[in-house]
């Protein structure tokens, strides 16, 4: 997309966009994801030593939807108007304080699978917002600021990515917009063979991937209000990391067909998994392409899933903090080995785990930013 957009379209667009986070509660207006994302691949097989595969009838149960909208009955009266009453003096609306802000976006340029802070420090703001490819995040806020973590999905291609920020004064206006070019980088990943026993290639069947994909769409497309997770993630178990995100998978000699979409950890069957950090679990159950699995929310659109267990060790809906047991390695569904597979998401979209694992590369909403970073041109700019 073109940088040069003209004045009256940009304001267009952060109007709409400032619409869009103050009308809508949940993340997404159409729960569709974050920019030109194509449909999430699923995550290939993991190469490992060769076991035979567990089986179980499949199930699922969910917890931390999206709350169905509650309303209660109009109230309503029988006392007539009195026609000969004149009007109320309305009294004049008064004008905001002055409101003042700075924008960041953190890193300026970013790989596939890698993501991206956008944070407002703003005093006497009412709220924000950021539109990015026809979709619109309302910014969370903690103190005086406001803040989102955005994807990169693995299939967007190298060049700018266009985001506009909006920010909202405390009468609703819209009182500062900002055009921010995003660079993508082209990203190099290899190719891994990957060999699978007769018995597991039906888990390749598009019908089978879609099932798999339905249930984790259905769980990871959803923002809790609250920011749950703090700080870097724990390693999920104790192995020997063996796959790493990106890797582009061939089967049986085929041509690559899709990508890795986390983290392989090789481990004896029933090593213990544990909560990356703290969350409630959102999900538990079974998948024919991913066997058992454990889906937690840390809150605003992040998610951490661990799969191919062999036993599940958490309910929906419980609180977990970093540590806590949820289930043990195993190999059950599309598994060449006793491994953990282990993803994280960030508004449905698969980003690479490792930063997140590291202290000083984990996405850090409310980190210090430099003032002289600020993208836009001055403390506060006119729509």
């Amino acid at each position: 997309m073109s940088a040069a957009v003209s004045p009256r379209r940009l304001a267009g667009l952060a109007l709409l966009a400032l619409c869009g986070a103050l009308l809508a509660s949940a993340c997404f207006i159409d729960g569709t994801g974050v920019g030109p994302s194509p449909d999430d691949p699923p995550a290939a097989a993991e190469a490992q030593p060769a076991a035979s595969a567990e089986s179980a009838p499949r199930q699922g149960t969910a917890a931390g939807l999206a709350p169905e909208a509650r309303s209660d009955p109009a109230e309503t009266t029988d006392a007539p108007a009195d026609a000969s009453s004149p009007p109320e003096a309305q009294p004049a609306a008064e004008p905001a304080p002055a409101l003042h802000a700075a924008i960041f976006v953190e890193p300026r340029e970013v790989r596939p699978g890698e993501v991206f802070v956008v944070a407002v420090d703003a005093t006497n703001a009412s709220a924000a917002s950021v539109a990015l490819g026809g979709q619109f995040v309302s910014l969370a806020r903690e103190g005086d600021r406001f803040y989102t973590i955005l994807p990169v999905a693995f299939a967007q291609p190298a060049g700018p990515l266009p985001i506009i920020v909006a920010v909202a004064d405390m009468n609703g206006g819209l009182a500062v917009q900002q055009l921010i070019e995003v660079q993508v980088q082209a990203g190099e990943f290899p190719v891994e063979p990957v060999q699978l026993d007769p018995a597991l290639s039906r888990l390749l069947d598009p019908d089978v991937v879609a099932e798999d994909r339905a249930v984790r769409e259905s769980v990871q497309r959803v923002r809790s209000p609250e920011r749950l997770w703090d700080g870097y993630f724990r390693e999920p178990t104790q192995g020997v990391l063996t796959s790493t995100f990106g890797l582009l998978r061939s089967y049986n000699g085929a041509d690559p067909t899709d990508y890795h979409s986390g983290l392989d950890f090789a481990a004896p069957r029933g090593t213990d998994v544990v909560a990356a950090n703290a969350g409630v679990v959102a999900w538990t159950g079974e998948t024919e392409r991913r066997g058992r699995g454990v889906i937690i929310d840390h809150g605003h659109g992040v998610f951490s899933s661990y799969w191919h267990l062999a036993v599940v060790d958490a309910t929906p809906g419980t609180p977990v903090a970093p540590g806590t047991i949820i289930g043990r390695v195993g190999n059950t569904g599309l598994s060449t080995g006793s491994h953990l597979h282990w993803e994280i998401t960030v508004y449905g979209v698969p980003v690479d785990p490792l930063p997140w694992l590291r202290e000083l590369e984990v996405p850090d909403p409310l980190a210090r930013f430099d003032p002289a970073r600020a993208v836009n041109a001055g403390p506060a700019a006119s729509p």
